[in-house]
């Protein structure tokens, strides 16, 4: 499956605040159709979670890092639950790790620990373009 450009264009947008971009972009997608952002967003989790934390978090790291990005999101961001954010993460490090979440929320889970990720580090143009042109390798793969 080939990810369409427009994909990794709105996560750009999203990261980097642009937002009369982001609206534009979105509209774009809502028009054509969202085709490949659920396996494209999969993929940016995956990379966001071994960036942040690569092969040795803790429990507690992952704990401390949901419970912020949950703190950051009381001004209009959706709700995420901590377990399930918790579940996630872990089986993003340890494939052995299992996990129940609801298919509903593993979206808002993705999407949110890829923006604080992201936006955390502080990340400069080129990283994020390197990252996003990753996932989208990843996600084109059958």
């Amino acid at each position: 499956m080939t990810i369409k450009p427009e994909l990794p264009a709105y996560i750009r947008t999203l990261i980097q605040g642009d937002n009369d971009a982001h609206d534009r972009i979105q509209a774009q997608l809502d028009s054509e159709g969202w085709d490949g952002f659920a396996r494209f967003l999969a993929s940016l989790f995956f990379l966001a979670v071994e960036r942040r934390f690569g092969e040795d978090a803790t429990s507690a790291d992952i704990i401390k890092f949901v419970a912020d990005l949950r703190a950051g999101m009381t001004d209009g961001g959706p709700e995420i639950n901590a377990e399930d954010a918790e579940a996630l993460i872990r089986a993003n490090i340890d494939p052995e790790a299992d996990y129940d979440v609801d298919p509903s929320m593993i979206g808002k889970v993705q999407a949110a620990v890829v923006y604080k990720v992201l936006t955390d580090e502080r990340i400069t143009d080129e990283d994020l373009d390197a990252v996003l042109t990753e996932a989208a390798q990843l996600a084109s793969r059958s």
